[in-house]
């Protein structure tokens, strides 16, 4: 009788021990389960986004490739590019192999009567407005940086989805003390660290219907549209302008600005203008350059003389003031 209750007994525990060995099966599974349901879901919202850039080019062409190389590996999907060049000079769709053709659209900004960056922006973006869910709108010199991650991995990330448009911050490169064009890649020629700066660009959503965009960053209702810094931080209109943002945050993603590839480059660009809405205003927009320029980067005797050559304007304060380095 007692060895009968005693295995009834340990029946009984063996039950109750595979009750909760089931239980805490079920549990493991259905874990599992809803882990890979939010790892699937992740990844199919990753590919389900889309995103294009819009920008505009004058005298790019020798970078245009590798702006566009730099982009499609960042995870754009399709590139506007709105040709700003003079029409007796090379167009920009010749300076791009057949492979980078497919995933790009070239329009010639004269054809379509476009001035400035401004028209070119709102133009990209409302032919489009219904078929992207970003559009990037960026210089051919300015290049998005991501922090540990990918862009679209970065889009989809939780902090941004009431976000209509996120402002990066620029951080700009010196010449690196080249006053010729060097052939190597930009960023072989120019590493960190950078400059920061509180300028900045913006990528925003698609179709916002009444959007308009400036240079910088859009046009927005305070009450119907939401802004955010890098970071997904909420940017209230009273911190902000079109131009600039404060504080100066680039803790998950920046713009790199090649604004000073080299002495020689910049000279050419300022003899034509950044583009034709300069035109009229461009004498005082080149010494004003060129101010700007010799403050950020190392003011040399040799650099002096040849701005001084090439655009026959006078630099003899700088001299005076000795505030030229003579040695790199």
């Amino acid at each position: 009788m007692k060895i009968r209750f005693n295995n009834e007994r340990n029946l009984f525990k063996n039950f109750k021990r595979n009750k909760r060995n089931k239980k805490k099966n079920i549990l493991l599974l259905l874990t599992c389960f809803f882990v890979y349901i939010n790892f699937y879901a992740k990844i199919k919202n990753i590919k389900d986004i889309k995103v294009a850039l819009c920008t505009m080019g004058k005298m790019e062409n020798l970078y245009v490739k590798e702006f566009v190389d730099y982009y499609f590996k960042l995870g754009i999907d399709h590139i506007f590019i709105y040709d700003d060049n003079d029409p007796k000079s090379e167009k920009i769709s010749n300076a791009l192999d057949n492979r980078h053709k497919k995933f790009t659209t070239i329009y010639e900004t004269r054809l379509f009567h476009i001035k400035n960056q401004s028209m070119a922006f709102n133009n990209c973006y409302k032919r489009s407005i219904d078929k992207f869910d970003w559009f990037l709108m960026v210089d051919m010199d300015e290049f998005l940086f991501i922090v540990n991650n990918t862009l679209k991995g970065y889009l989809t990330n939780k902090i941004f989805n009431k976000c209509d448009f996120i402002k990066f911050h620029w951080v700009i490169t010196t010449d690196n003390n080249l006053i010729y064009y060097d052939k190597r890649p930009l960023f072989e020629r120019f590493k960190p660290p950078y400059i920061k700066t509180q300028f900045i660009k913006s990528i925003v959503r698609g179709n916002i219907t009444d959007l308009k965009y400036w240079v910088h960053s859009p046009f927005f209702s305070p009450k119907r549209n939401i802004t955010c810094n890098n970071a997904g931080k909420r940017i209230y209109y009273k911190n902000m302008n079109f131009e600039t943002l404060y504080p100066i945050n680039t803790e998950k993603a920046y713009i790199i600005h090649f604004r000073y590839k080299s002495t020689e480059e910049l000279i050419n660009k300022l003899k034509r203008g950044y583009s034709n809405w300069f035109k009229n205003k461009l004498r005082k927009f080149i010494i004003g350059n060129i101010e700007t320029y010799l403050k950020i980067n190392k003011p040399t005797l040799e650099k002096i003389n040849f701005i001084e050559k090439e655009l026959k304007i006078n630099l003899s304060r700088y001299k005076k003031k000795k505030i030229y380095s003579k040695k790199f």
